[in-house]
């Protein structure tokens, strides 16, 4: 059984990812993973014996797959050219590397992490992870930016990246949406660029209060 271990499990996290995207966190269930996975809920249960590490292991598994897939678009480009193609595929707006489906999974990770601290504490590791990667790319291509204004710019962008998804993916709105925060991210950065009294917004971005 051990042997199979990981690709039961990442048979179960993609069905847990289908139930929430389809139905919500409402609809998570045991009998409902295991229906999407095509498994019995015995087998599910064996792997996952509560829900909490299953979301928590879920939180992992969907990062993974955006960093696959993020660093296979990196490598095409040029140095000069990374930031662009980084900003632009949480956007799904890099041709020929699209977004993963399942965009409305994060809207019940949010959800969920309401009553699980666990799951809170991984998002927002995961989520600082994303805004240490984009300070990292806006110093590279912007070296005029200091490091306090790339921690705020890097906030900026993944809170709104992920706010946009929450507007397009779970309630709707047009995809071409992409285009306007995208183009938003972009003067953003610009006012930045523009602004040479270089003092802080904030004393500590991405801090919380708890």
């Amino acid at each position: 059984m051990s042997d199979q271990a990981p690709d039961k499990k990442a048979q179960i996290l993609t069905a847990a990812a289908a139930v929430l995207s389809k139905s919500g966190v409402q609809r998570l269930s045991f009998d409902n993973i295991a229906y999407e996975a095509g498994l019995s809920r015995q087998l599910v249960r064996y792997y996952y014996s509560d829900l909490d590490v299953l979301m928590v292991d879920l939180c992992d598994y969907l990062a993974g797959i955006y960093y696959k897939l993020l660093v296979g678009g990196i490598l095409e480009v040029n140095k000069v050219g990374r930031l662009d193609f980084f900003l632009d595929f949480f956007f799904d707006l890099a041709d020929g590397h699209p977004m993963p489906i399942n965009l409305e999974t994060y809207d019940a990770l949010v959800a969920y992490s309401v009553g699980s601290q666990q799951l809170k504490d991984r998002m927002c590791d995961q989520y600082r992870t994303l805004g240490q990667a984009v300070v990292h790319e806006l110093a590279i291509a912007h070296p005029e930016l200091d490091k306090a204004a790339c921690e705020e710019l890097s906030f900026m962008f993944v809170s709104m990246m992920h706010a946009h998804w929450s507007f397009v993916a779970s309630l709707g709105y047009s995809r071409d949406h992409s285009r306007l925060a995208r183009k938003a991210i972009d003067r953003l950065i610009k006012s930045y660029l523009a602004d040479s009294s270089h003092i802080p917004v904030i004393d500590r971005p991405w801090a919380r209060e708890n």
